[in-house]
Parts: structure tokens; sequence; C-alpha cells
């Protein structure tokens, strides 16, 4: 195996990989135009469903800001967010309005994480696509003001923790303690991390959320890494990629910085 300096598990916890551009409101987009590109790629991807559409993002460009702040734009109701579904139902290309985004999800445990490099070689693929679709459509080319990715990883209770006071043995930005013992070990927990990228290129903001799986509403919680935000001046695909890059080794050296050490042999750390 090469090194690449990143670190690597052989059996990563990532249950989706969301690659996304966001843009300004494309002039003259609806829904009649999504189906036509539906019908583009009905091939490749047969199922369709309607989601409530994601409100723009603008991350804030002083460090003081640590949230993003929402755009709220005025007029006639957006069009919904469509969703497009493989057969396998592991990879989805959403699109509404101002926003492009590829999903790569398990669905099953012997779904196997494609890696970075090959989720974004989807992503461009089907990005370069789309343009082609807007193009041949007299639509206007997108001005991409924001990228973004995210990987969520699951733990499982039973898989290296059993209650919230475990925790300690997997993040390193955990440990429960009180200062009389009056309180009992939480029943929940949940906690928010936010890191800005070099440069001014956006922040990487990490979440621990308690979640339950169906159908046994099993118990688990998401570690949810998010890299969000834009190289300075025009972002064409050299400068897109770029972000994507220093996305990735943040979200990936990020993970491997969070997680405690005692987590290597869960994962089957290789380097």
């Amino acid at each position: 195996m090469v090194s690449t300096g990143f670190p690597d598990y052989k059996k990563p916890p990532v249950v989706e990989v969301a690659i996304a551009v966001q843009f300004a409101p494309l002039r003259g987009f609806t829904a009649a135009h999504a189906g036509l590109y539906w019908h583009k790629i009905r091939a490749e991807f047969g199922q369709a469903e309607e989601q409530a559409p994601i409100p723009p993002m603008s991350e804030p460009a002083s460090p003081e800001e640590v949230e993003p702040a929402s755009v709220f734009t005025f007029g006639k109701p957006p069009m919904p967010r469509l969703w497009f579904i493989d057969s396998t139902s592991t990879r989805i290309i959403q699109v509404q309005h101002d926003k492009f985004i590829h999903n790569w999800r398990k669905m099953n445990p012997g779904d196997k994480y494609p890696r970075f490099d090959e989720i974004r070689e989807n992503f461009l693929k089907y990005w370069a696509g789309f343009i082609e679709f807007l193009e041949k459509n007299r639509l206007p080319k997108p001005d991409i003001n924001q990228c973004e990715l995210t990987y969520v990883n699951r733990m499982k209770k039973s898989e290296g923790w059993n209650s919230m006071p475990d925790l300690e043995n997997m993040f390193t930005t955990f440990v429960w303690k009180t200062r009389s013992g009056f309180l009992p070990p939480p029943d929940n927990v949940q906690w928010g991390l936010h890191f800005s990228l070099p440069e001014k290129w956006g922040r990487l903001h990490v979440q621990m959320v308690p979640v339950r799986l169906p159908p046994e509403n099993e118990q688990a919680i998401h570690l949810v890494l998010t890299a969000r935000g834009r190289p300075e001046g025009t972002i064409d695909l050299k400068a897109m990629n770029k972000w994507f890059d220093l996305g990735h080794e943040w979200i990936v050296k990020g993970f491997a910085d969070i997680v405690d050490k005692k987590t290597d042999s869960l994962w089957e750390k290789q380097a």
C-alpha cells in the first residue's frame, strides 16, 4: 500500500458521503426541466422522490460567526428538491434550483464504501451532464457560490460503546464527569465543533448526534463531518477540485484526530 499521508481504515464506519455545489438560483429552471433532466439519466437513476428544498447557506467569512447563515429569498415558493435514485439505492443525484448534490449511502451491511476519488469522479461526471443539459435547454450556466462535502459515520450501540459515558472511549473530545456525583450518567449526548479551514476557505463542522435506526429502533450515534465554503475568485472546475481536496483532507484527518486510539482496532486502522 502506497502511503498518501492520510489515515486509512480497512473497515471505516462511513455510511454516507455527499458532495455538493450551491449556485445562484437558475433563472427559468422549473419542475418541468427537472423532469426532462430525469429523462436524460433515467436509465441509470430509475427512481424519483420529492423532498423539501434545502435553504441556501452562506458560510461566514469571520471566525467569530460559528454557524453558517441561512439566506432567505422572497417570491414564489421554490420547487422541491428532486432525488434521482439508482437501482441499488446507494447512489443519489439531488437537484433543486440552486443546488446539485451526489450521494453515496450504505444500504446493506455488505455495501462497501467506494472511497472519495470514485465518488468525486462520479459527481464530476453527473455535474458535466447537468451542465450539458442546461446548455441544450438554453438555461444559464450555474454561478457556483459554495462547495460542500459531508461524511456521515455511524457507531451502533455495542460497537465500541454501550452507554453514554463509554463515549470517552470513542472520542478524544468527550469525558463524562461531574463535580459532586449528583447527576447520573446522561441518557443522551450531542455536541458540535467548528474549525476554520486554511486561507479562509470555509469551515469544518463536526457534530455527534444520537439516532435511532429502523426497524428495531436500535440506538446509534452519527459523527457528521461537513466541510463547507469556497476558494477565492471564480469557482471553475480546477478551483472546485482544489477545494474538495482540502475539504476531504480536513474531514479524513479531522476524523482521525477526534476519535480515540481505542477505535483503531475497531475499524482496523491501517495508517
